[in-house]
């Protein structure tokens, strides 16, 4: 059992692999997340544009915009109403509570 230094095909990090598992084709990536990301962007309708902007979208989830109102929903409530301009509204967009 011999261990090979080696690049990662995702983020070029330098890891050992063990060499049976290269044989069989596996141990290509430094990491799960590594490996994960790869069948990814193998799949045939991959869009990196698409996944970028989801990924824009989780980083600023409390931030964004309700697109039939046009207003800025800043997250959400303990007891799950969405905070919208600083009201809490339930599912009907009834307005509940200030929050500020």
């Amino acid at each position: 059992m011999a261990n090979i230094k080696r690049n990662c095909d995702c983020c070029k990090k330098e890891y050992l692999a063990d060499e049976r598992n290269l044989k069989r084709g596996w141990g290509l990536t430094c990491s799960k997340s590594c490996a994960a990301s790869m069948r990814e962007k193998a799949k045939p309708n991959y869009n990196a544009a698409r996944v970028e902007r989801n990924n824009e979208r989780r980083a600023n989830w409390k931030h964004y915009y309700d697109k039939e109102t046009g207003t800025a929903v800043e997250g959400y409530t303990d007891e799950g109403y969405r905070i919208i301009d600083g009201v809490a509204v339930d599912e009907f967009d009834a307005p509940v509570y200030n929050v500020r």
